[in-house]
């Protein structure tokens, strides 16, 4: 993805966005931040992974940046252009990511008991 450094406090802004996209989840800089590694590791300049996929540097640079989403299968194109696959980005998002908690406990755990 991309080569930037999100700061902690701009986290923080993102919990305060509207829900419903994971742009607006607190982990999707965490995502971004693979996304670079993945293609740094590739030993691949945003211009070169994208001649590899088709697409333009803008391109790259704004997803890279969270401007574009991708969907499974244009990561899937991604991570194999910087030479690695989906299992293994998957592998390394989930052990960078802290737990999903499931809210249908958590909901049932803070319903109140009837009298």
């Amino acid at each position: 993805m991309f080569l930037f450094s999100v700061a902690s406090d701009h986290r923080a802004s993102w919990t305060t966005m509207p829900k419903g996209k994971s742009i607006y989840e607190a982990e999707y800089p965490d995502f971004l931040r693979l996304l670079v590694e993945t293609r740094k590791a590739g030993e691949l300049t945003q211009v070169q992974l994208a001649r590899k996929t088709g697409h333009s540097q803008q391109y790259i640079s704004a997803v890279e940046r969270g401007g574009i989403r991708l969907d499974t299968l244009q990561l899937r194109r991604w991570v194999h252009a910087c030479g690695s696959n989906l299992v293994a980005f998957d592998t390394e998002l989930e052990r960078r990511l802290p737990p999903i908690e499931d809210s249908a406990k958590e909901k049932k755990a803070r319903r109140p008991k009837k009298a």
